[in-house]
């Protein structure tokens, strides 16, 4: 029977405090996947706003292009506008929503480079077939590129850099066997080889765009390293070291934040202040290695009883302190003093030999005791010191005290 009850209670080695509840609560899982997503988002929320930015512009150059110089690019022009607009349209509740959208990134870019040369092939159609090797054009790609790149996706660099010099290619194509030779001929630009040459630019161009994904990376990588030291510091400043268990400061950060949370909800939640029996003439006999097993696995049993809700704080010595949310008034509470005190009830193996060691729980309970943390934890141990005078290994609540068990 000793031999089963070491083995249910084994000594085990105190918990991280990181993997503690009320340590990850609202934090997420993956640091790093987490803040590549709110990079993500981002990018696709300012590429949004760009892009209606960018459309109000084009669409006052069109308007000038239509109106004054009364041409006809400028009307097929607003008329291809009109899917773009759409589109930007279509996405803005879900921008707005901050709902991702991965395929947004692709859709910009590949109809960004598609409007332009369509654009660019009417005004070489309509008015100058030079239009493919003249400045204005040559720019507004890698303005597109540039802005793909804000995206932070390799993938999407290199299909728009290949895709966009393809397009230039093909305008080149369709405009070259109109070139006037008395005016080609005279133009730096204007022969197949200077197209080589823009083409050649493009796909540098979109080489070295390929380093904001791997600076992004880094630096999020880097963020991630701080993050991590920080709530490991954080840790150390809020948990128990011995027993991995909260210490005093988290107790009254946790309790003060699930006070308004149980005050909106109208939740009860107790809180059970706990003292070993015995403990004390195990220290002085055993020693204190002995003593810090005791504690550990206290520790260990403690959290084998409660929920994952619930946090078990040490406070020092061998004073223990449960927060049992949404239990169920005085009779919830006084269940869980009881499956404590069971789980207590085992012996501890120590050095060889078995140890028995008692609690003493005194209980108080929100809002029926106070609706005030202090004033909680205050009759919570005085109704422990009331058990503690009159016989120990029990349970009380706050006077007058309920009967001993």
């Amino acid at each position: 029977m000793a031999g089963a009850a070491h083995r249910s209670h084994a000594v085990v080695k105190p918990s991280d405090p990181r993997d503690t509840p009320f340590f990850h609560d609202g934090l997420p899982s993956d640091i790093l996947a987490t803040l590549q997503k709110e990079e993500a988002l981002r990018g696709e929320r300012f590429a949004w706003i760009t892009h209606w930015i960018l459309y109000g512009l084009i669409l006052v150059f069109l308007l000038v292009v239509h109106f004054v110089q009364h041409s006809m690019v400028g009307t097929w022009g607003l008329a291809l506008l009109c899917l773009p607009i759409a589109l930007n349209g279509f996405v803005s509740r879900a921008v707005l929503a901050k709902r991702p959208l991965p395929w947004l990134r692709y859709v910009y870019t590949f109809l960004d480079l598609t409007f332009l040369t369509v654009y660019n092939g009417l005004d070489t159609y309509f008015n100058s077939v030079l239009t493919p090797v003249t400045t204005a054009t040559l720019l507004i790609y890698p303005v597109i590129l540039f802005m793909s790149a804000l995206q932070h996706d390799r993938r999407l660099i290199v299909l728009a850099t290949l895709y966009c010099a393809l397009m230039m290619n093909l305008l080149f194509a369709f405009a070259y066997p109109c070139f006037d030779d008395a005016i080609a001929s005279k133009l730096v630009c204007g022969n197949i080889e200077c197209q080589v040459y823009r083409t050649g630019y493009i796909l540098l161009f979109g080489g070295l765009l390929l380093i904001f994904p791997s600076t992004l990376s880094r630096l999020l990588r880097k963020q991630k390293d701080l993050f991590e030291q920080n709530m490991e510091q954080f840790a150390l400043a809020h948990h128990d070291t011995l027993t991995g268990l909260a210490n005093r400061r988290l107790f009254t950060r946790f309790l003060d934040k699930i006070l308004p949370l149980a005050h909106r909800h109208k939740n009860q939640f107790a809180i059970l202040y706990m003292d070993l029996d015995g403990f004390k003439a195990v220290n002085d006999t055993k020693g204190h290695d002995a003593g810090d097993q005791i504690l550990q696995e206290v520790a260990s049993r403690l959290l084998s009883v409660v929920r994952d809700s619930d946090l078990v704080a040490r406070f020092g010595g061998d004073e223990f302190v449960v927060i049992a949310q949404r239990i169920e008034g005085r009779e919830g509470a006084r269940i869980l003093a009881g499956r404590i005190l069971s789980s207590l009830h085992a012996p501890f193996l120590i050095q060889s030999d078995q140890i028995h060691v008692g609690a003493s729980i005194g209980i108080s309970v929100y809002p029926e005791d106070s609706d005030d943390g202090e004033r909680l934890i205050q009759l919570a141990d005085e109704a422990l010191y009331h058990v503690k005078t009159h016989g120990k290994n029990s349970s009380a609540f706050p006077d007058p005290p309920s009967a001993f068990r």
